[in-house]
């Protein structure tokens, strides 16, 4: 797994700000277009403000919070070790994988009506 490959994605979807399943999805999909093997995960994070559920997704040693559960608007972090140390429950989720197309127009639909508020 290339660290680059990561922080290219990261740096490609760091202005879009997607909900953070959406987030979820890109990165499963963008993964598995690259031929890298990857996983999304629902876990419950203790954080400072509490037990918050979470997205994030395992891309080799390299884990990345894609946002709280519920957030319309969420940017992608790399997780440092002691992140992933604190999380407490985790549940693999499976999710359809978009086309590079499906990717560009959630980013276009998203850029608009997030324009529009």
């Amino acid at each position: 797994m290339s660290t680059q490959f990561v922080e290219a994605l990261l740096t490609a979807y760091a202005r879009v700000n997607l909900a953070a399943w959406d987030n979820l999805r890109i990165i499963l999909s963008e993964c598995a277009q690259h031929g890298h093997e990857a996983r999304g995960l629902e876990v419950e994070f203790a954080s400072c403000s509490g037990q918050q559920p979470h997205y994030w997704v395992q891309i080799g040693h390299i884990w990345l919070d894609c946002g709280r559960t519920n957030a319309y608007s969420a940017a992608m972090t790399i997780l440092t070790d002691e992140d992933v140390i604190r999380a407490n429950t985790q549940k693999t989720l499976e999710c359809a994988m978009l086309s590079q197309e499906q990717i560009g127009l959630l980013c276009m639909q998203n850029a608009h009506f997030d324009h529009c508020i």
